[in-house]
Order: structure tokens, then sequence, then C-alpha cells
């Protein structure tokens, strides 16, 4: 664009190009003011200059951003066609650099968010991160770049603050009617990603201070407990169906081993002479140690279909859930679930997940010993575990007919 163009678009006067003080009229109209960058090479330095209009100041100035530190001179006119281009962008899509903070090296979102994906690589190449741990945060990245993408236009850091973050939220519970879990997850991924962005020196502070995430107490899971008879039509159809992964139902069922440690396991964890799995803590939820019991029904199970006689590295659960040497995605459980479901017509709240919670609830209706209980299904304390107990709402009798010493 020509300056000659460019000042009868955008109105620009000579003494406001010059530096003079401009009228008061003109509004947001003034504020849009700009003239193109360009990029100059002189023995003094290489530079990117443009003009806009300081709105604090009511003057066009000058703006220059070295790019010295680029090495090559191919290398540093490349990297100023990129930059000139955002520039183009952004200026005509109304962003002014007097108005915006912090911005001398030009750091857009992008170069802040592509520093953030260098770094989840990073942590999944040196083993850092678990696969669903890596898979989980890159979902969070995808869905933040869609929005900002088709919803809420965003170009430098500054713009990421707190009234972005609970739009962007909103938008995750409101619009796409995920449940306050998704939502509250959401928030936790915006605040790792804001300390990231807070450590780097990206941000001064976290936008993502005083967002509360919604009470749990204010919202169920979306699964709930399965009727014992309905768990005994699973177990039969599975015996004729679904042989191998009834092992993984009674391992969820009655030693409460998650979905995403059971594809961890190595037939080497289970002890057949104690009658125990191990779970080493690099395959844990809490990263710690832990042995849970084998119930003969269970261990008779699986060497009756041969699981025991597998190669001590392979997995318990490999493709089509047999042993194998290779690791699967939890999502394959999933999968059978959904086999299982259509075929019994199951509810949809009775989730694969749904069996760890019948089988503690259960054994708690059965009276096994809170303590016991509590160490099958690792709990941190025996509160959580008492959470899967029944409370009878109605009086007791002994209790009422009760007449002691006093």
């Amino acid at each position: 664009m020509s300056k000659k163009m460019c000042q009868k678009h955008f109105s620009i006067s000579k003494n406001e190009s010059e530096g003079a003080p401009s009228s008061s009229k003109g509004g947001v109209a003034n504020i849009l003011q700009y003239e193109p960058p360009v990029y100059r090479e002189n023995p003094k330095g290489c530079y990117i200059e443009f003009r806009a209009f300081d709105p604090e100041r009511g003057v066009m100035r000058r703006k220059r951003m070295k790019v010295n530190r680029i090495g090559g001179t191919l290398a540093r006119r490349k990297y100023a066609k990129e930059v000139i281009a955002r520039l183009n962008d952004q200026l005509k899509n109304g962003w002014n650099p007097w108005i915006a903070k912090d911005t001398s090296d030009l750091l857009t979102f992008t170069d802040g968010l592509t520093r953030y994906e260098n770094y989840l690589e990073k942590m999944m190449a040196d083993g850092l991160y678990r696969k669903e741990t890596y898979a989980g945060y890159k979902s969070y990245v995808k869905m933040l770049k869609e929005y900002i993408k088709k919803i809420n236009p965003i170009f430098y850091m500054y713009q990421f603050d707190r009234k972005f973050c609970v739009a962007f939220l909103d938008y995750v519970f409101i619009d796409r009617n995920n449940g306050a879990q998704t939502r509250n997850n959401y928030l936790g991924f915006l605040k790792t990603f804001s300390g990231f962005l807070v450590e780097k020196g990206f941000l001064k502070s976290r936008p993502t201070e005083g967002i509360a995430p919604i009470s749990k107490r204010l919202y169920k899971k979306g699964r709930t407990v399965i009727p014992i008879d309905v768990v005994r039509k699973i177990a039969d159809y599975c015996k004729t169906n679904e042989k191998y992964f009834l092992l993984a139902c009674y391992l969820l069922y009655y030693c409460f081993i998650r979905p995403v440690e059971m594809t961890r396991l190595q037939i080497k964890h289970i002890n057949v002479k104690h009658c125990t799995v191990f779970i080493p803590g690099e395959c844990s939820k809490n990263h710690q140690d832990q042995t849970v019991t084998l119930p003969k029904k269970v261990l008779l199970y699986a060497i009756e279909i041969g699981v025991i006689e597998a190669p001590q590295n392979d997995y318990i659960f490999s493709y089509n859930l047999r042993p194998g040497q290779k690791q699967i995605d939890p999502k394959h459980f999933r999968d059978h679930w959904d086999n299982v479901r259509r075929a019994l017509n199951l509810k949809p709240e009775w989730k694969f997940y749904s069996l760890k919670d019948t089988g503690i609830t259960e054994m708690c209706d059965n009276n096994m010993a809170t303590i016991a209980v509590r160490d099958q299904a690792r709990h941190s304390s025996l509160a959580i575990t008492d959470i899967y107990t029944r409370h009878n709402a109605k009086a007791n009798k002994d209790i009422v007919n009760l007449d002691g010493a006093l």
C-alpha cells in the first residue's frame, strides 16, 4: 500500500505523521490509524519500522523493532517478512502497539503456545509424561486453538487475560454442553499453561487467578452403581462372547485396578503363589508401589484362559485384550464395553468404570472390614471408602429400644 493510499484510507494528516498533536475528533477511528510496516537495513542495524496512532499522546508514533539478533542476512530477511505479515494482519484487526503492554519483542500468543507445545513434546520424548497425560494436554491445546480460530481470535499474549479464560471456559461448559468435571479439567489446564507462561517470562501473572472450579458437591459423576442382577448378566455374556474382556472386568470389580493401570501391567506382576497383583509406582495413579489381593476366582479364570502361561514380560492386555508385547490404549476397554452394553441394552450411566464402584459397594454391603476395602481400593483414607457405604436412613431398632446404665 502506497503512502498516498494509506493516508487516504486512514486519514493521516501531515501533522500527525510528523508527530504533532492530533485532533481530538475521530475517537476509535484515530486509534486504528497506522502506516504499514517496512524492513530497513543500514550500517547501524536492521529493523522493522511502522507508525501507529498513540491515543495517550494524540499523535502518530514510529515503532521500531530490531532484528539484529537473527543471524545471517537471508535468515534475517525471511524472519522480517514473517513478522511484517503478522503485523499487517494484526494492525488490520485493530491491534495498537501503544495500547498493548509488554510487546517490545512482538511476542504473539502463537509464539507462547508453540513454545508450550514444544515443551510438551520434550516432556513426552524424555519419558517425563505418560502417554495419556501427553494426549490430554494436546487435546486441551487443540480445543484452545479451535476456539481462538473460530470464536475469539487473539493475537498478542496480553490478550490472554482473565476475561478470555472465563469466556473460553463458558464455551467449553455452556456452548459445547460439557459437564462440570470437563469444565474443571479445562480450568486445570489453563492454570498449568498460565504457570508455564509466567515461569518463562511471557506473562507477569496468571490470568486464571480468582477463577474457581465448580464445586464437586454441585454435580454428580456420569456413572452409577450397577445392580447385582445386571452384573451377573454381564458376567454370563462375557464368558461366552468376551472371555478376555471378562478378566478385565474381574480386575476392575474385585481388585479395583483402573483401566489405565491394567494397560501397563505385565504377566510378571501376578503372583500365583500369594494370590496378589503388584502395581509398580510407574503404573499406578499415585506413583507408589502397591499390592492388591487377587481373589482365587479371578486367578483361576486367568489360568483357565491361558493368560498366566504367557511370557512374563508380556502385557496382560494387548491387542484383542490378549497377552502381548504391545501396550494398548485404555480406549480398547471402552470399545469392548460398548459391545456388551449394546448386546445387553445397558443404561448409559452404567459405564465400564462403574464396575469398580459396584465392587467396592458390594464389599461394603457384605460387611467386609472397611480398612480391608480401603487397602484393596488403595484409597488414601477411610473417609473416601465410606462414600461407598450405604447409610441407612431408617432408625436402628436396637438403638430405639436401648435402655443403658445412665
